[in-house]
C-alpha cells in the first residue's frame, strides 16, 4: 500500500505528466487528474479536472484507494476512464434528443463526432491500462 507522499513522488517522476508548479503549489497533471502539494504546509490532494465546473473536485475515497493500491499512473487511467464514460453517457443523451427533436443533420453529426472522438480516447486509455496490469 502506497502513501499519498509516494503517489506524489511517482507523479513528479512521471515524464508524461504536465508540470504546473508555481510559487505556492507543486503539481502535476495527466489525463485530467491533478495532484498538488501545498509548498507551505505540505498538504497533498488529488483533483479531477473534468468534474466540478469552476473549481476542480477532489477525487472520491474509492479513487484514492485505487491510487494507494496501484500507483499514480494506474489511478490516473481509472479516473480518466470514468470521466470518458460519463461524457459518453451525455453524448448518447444528446444524440437521442437530437433525433427525437428532428434536429438538423449538422447537429446530429456534431454529437456523433464528439462521441467517436471520446470513444477513441477511451480505447487508447483502456489499452494503456491493460499494459500496466
Amino acid at each position: 500500500m502506497r502513501s499519498l507522499e509516494s503517489v506524489f513522488r511517482e507523479a513528479i517522476e512521471d515524464e508524461f505528466a504536465g508540470d504546473l508548479d508555481d510559487n505556492y503549489v507543486e503539481s502535476r497533471v495527466a489525463f485530467g487528474v491533478k495532484i498538488a502539494r501545498d509548498r507551505e504546509n505540505g498538504d497533498i490532494e488529488i483533483l479531477n479536472t473534468s468534474r466540478g465546473g469552476d473549481y476542480y473536485q477532489e477525487i472520491t475515497k474509492d479513487e484514492y484507494d485505487n491510487f494507494f493500491k496501484n500507483g499514480w499512473r494506474y489511478g490516473v487511467y481509472v479516473v480518466s476512464l470514468s470521466n470518458y464514460r460519463r461524457k459518453l453517457e451525455v453524448f448518447d443523451e444528446k444524440i437521442k434528443e437530437a433525433i427525437s427533436n428532428s434536429a438538423p443533420k449538422r447537429e446530429l453529426n456534431y454529437w456523433h463526432e464528439r462521441r467517436k472522438n471520446t470513444m477513441n480516447k477511451y480505447t487508447k486509455v483502456t489499452n494503456k491500462l491493460n499494459l500496466l496490469k
